[in-house]
């Protein structure tokens, strides 16, 4: 049976979604949460050796995440698990929160996969980026750009946040789940987009008027919310998480 990790929050129900569906499809499933390895983990090695990175995690319950085992992981970490971090005080703990997510990107680099999403400087489980660089990688991809406007008094929050569009797409992979009846071009520039912008599982959301030539890529976020997806999405993980 094959097996798939999947790392997540605690409160991340899109998450736990992915976990009974995945389940279904006859895929066996280990579940880490971000408690799980912030607060309970026994054990970490970590050796960089002829530059590549080696990695195991053993948690509380003997389970082990291994650079070793080939396996597919559903990576949905938003950020370094703080428990152990809320421990350390005054000066050093700037310091400890650069070197913590400095292991975290590492580890989870080192997993030899498939990874959706692997991490990045920027955000554990891909890069979040502002609406006005996702504008700029649509047009990188073949797709329009939402006219993005800014201004001092904007909410700088708000602008990381996916917007609401006229259509959603979530790729997966070389695979996009998308509305029936959307134009065959703007779903392969989708899956383009997601390739540029090296963010294998990602949330798209589209502006238009419905019509080829009219859509427009509004926003999107490699966080998406998968049950969105249904059976189709479903599908498309299994295919690439299992090696």
């Amino acid at each position: 049976m094959p097996t798939v990790w999947v790392l997540c929050d605690v409160t991340d129900v899109s998450a736990l979604w992915a976990v009974g569906k995945l389940q279904e499809r006859g895929i066996r499933i280990e579940l880490a949460t971000a408690p799980a390895l912030g607060a309970a983990a026994t054990r970490w090695e970590h050796r960089i050796v002829d530059g590549k990175a080696h990695v195991e995690v053993t948690l509380p319950d003997g389970r082990v995440i291994s650079s070793a085992e080939p396996v597919g992981v559903l990576n949905r970490l938003t950020g370094v698990p703080m428990e152990r971090l809320m421990r350390i005080g005054g000066a050093d703990y700037d310091y400890a929160m650069q070197e913590a997510t400095a292991l975290y990107v590492s580890w989870l680099h080192a997993l030899p996969g498939p990874v959706l999403n692997p991490p990045a400087p920027q955000g554990l489980s891909g890069t979040w980026r502002h609406t006005s660089v996702w504008a700029a990688l649509a047009t990188q991809a073949g797709l329009a750009g939402a006219p993005c406007a800014m201004s001092s008094d904007d909410d700088p929050a708000s602008a990381w946040l996916p917007r609401s569009g006229g259509a959603s797409v979530i790729v997966v992979g070389t695979q996009a789940v998308a509305p029936p009846g959307l134009d065959a071009e703007i779903v392969e520039g989708c899956i383009r987009l997601a390739s540029v912008a090296q963010t294998p599982l990602l949330g798209i959301e589209l502006a238009g008027d419905g019509t080829a030539n009219g859509w427009s890529v509004a926003s999107a976020s490699p966080f998406p919310d998968l049950a969105r997806g249904g059976d189709r999405l479903a599908d498309a993980l299994a295919a690439a998480l299992v090696p």
